[in-house]
């Protein structure tokens, strides 16, 4: 045999060997029993970083030293050593919970599977814990629950057997969502968030898109606009009408939110663009945090720095809607993070509740309904 020959043959069998390595990772995070959430990964190299996949959504965590991968916005990490198997086994810690929260998870190396290009189906489901909306493709499927305070942004998971099985991990959460398919129903439904809660679930499925819910709420007129908070500095100011005069803008687009709020995140990446397109309108974020207050204009600061954001952020005080609802009284009532509100000096405000992101068919429409509003007070 040739030199060229032998070249080429070994060649062709290195194509074949490597076909079959591991080159994805699957992380399983374990909640108890025998539930796990369930999610794909990339398999990094030494001084890269992990990758974590949530349908089209991909969640970054940042190398630390190979064994610690920091989970950017949320402040939570994955702690662990890799085995000789190419195993990582370790614990996802959530330093925003108190308590040490954490949840052990291993990610195993696997061989990714090839494609799947079956036509995806649509399919609709109204449950008691809100609209369901999902794509299945071969015996995958991807979606999101839809509820009034907010959806529950990137699921993915399978269908086998009558099983429903979703999941996701988006930094701040951990959602394990599982159902029998009977028929046009889903049965036996068991929601889980994290190690400590669960909740029973049921639906069916439905031609409707439209949710039983409305994102308007009535501004309170009753209660002047007016509200004191922290500014990052440490210095109390006062938010009110004359204020937002001396600012020379003509509108005020305030979000209340937490920067441990993956539905807030969602909304701020819209505010951000739409601070951009529209500079003649004034943003302002109040953030009700967890932690004591000298951690939390820590924590927004980071944040502000993190995700770019050009506009003040002001501390309203620890994460409870009760407390939020008492900061600003005029919004009618703080039953969701984000709840947004557009205070033009001339007209009547505008106050939006919860918030349908990038995971759900109504994303486009909250961008037209923002953009809406926005226009009618400048125009």
């Amino acid at each position: 045999m040739s030199f060229k020959h032998l070249v080429f043959w070994c060649f062709c069998a290195c194509l074949i060997g490597c076909s079959d390595s591991p080159n994805s990772g699957v992380a399983r995070f374990y909640l108890g029993d025998t539930t796990c959430v369930s999610l794909k990964t990339s398999l990094p190299a030494e001084g890269e970083d992990l990758i974590v996949y949530n349908a089209s959504e991909r969640v970054v965590l940042n190398n630390v030293d190979n064994e610690v991968f920091s989970v950017p916005i949320y402040d939570g990490s994955l702690v662990g050593k890799w085995n000789s198997d190419g195993d990582f086994c370790g614990t996802w810690i959530d330093s925003l919970r108190p308590n040490n929260y954490s949840v052990a998870l291993e990610i195993t190396p696997v061989v990714s599977e090839p494609p799947c290009n079956e036509e995806r189906v649509k399919t609709v489901y109204e449950t008691s814990l809100g609209l369901l909306v999902t794509e299945v493709f071969c015996d995958s499927v991807v979606g999101t629950f839809l509820t009034p305070t907010g959806d529950y942004r990137y699921l993915n998971g399978t269908i086998s057997n009558k099983s429903l099985v979703l999941n996701t991990f988006d930094g701040a959460h951990l959602f394990y969502f599982s159902a029998t398919i009977s028929g046009d129903s889903l049965t036996n439904g068991v929601f889980k968030s994290g190690v400590y809660y669960e909740e029973s679930w049921a639906g069916f499925k439905t031609d409707s898109l439209i949710p039983g819910w409305s994102s308007h709420q009535p501004y309170n007129k009753d209660r002047v606009f007016e509200f004191k908070a922290t500014a990052l500095n440490g210095k109390e100011v006062i938010i009110n009408r004359t204020w937002l005069e001396g600012r020379g803008k003509s509108l005020l687009v305030m979000d209340v939110f937490g920067s441990w709020c993956p539905n807030c995140y969602d909304e701020i990446n819209l505010l951000k663009e739409l601070k951009t397109k529209y500079p003649q309108v004034e943003f302002l974020s109040l953030a009700f945090e967890r932690g004591d207050k000298k951690q939390a204009l820590k924590r927004i600061q980071s944040f502000k720095t993190e995700q770019e954001i050009s506009w003040d952020i002001l501390y309203g005080g620890v994460a409870n809607k009760q407390l939020a609802d008492s900061v600003v009284p005029f919004l009618g009532g703080v039953k969701s993070f984000p709840t947004t509100l557009f205070y033009p000096l001339n007209g009547d405000p505008v106050v939006h509740t919860g918030f349908n992101g990038p995971a759900t068919p109504f994303y486009s429409n909250e961008i037209e309904f923002y953009e809406g509003i926005i226009k009618r007070f400048i125009e």
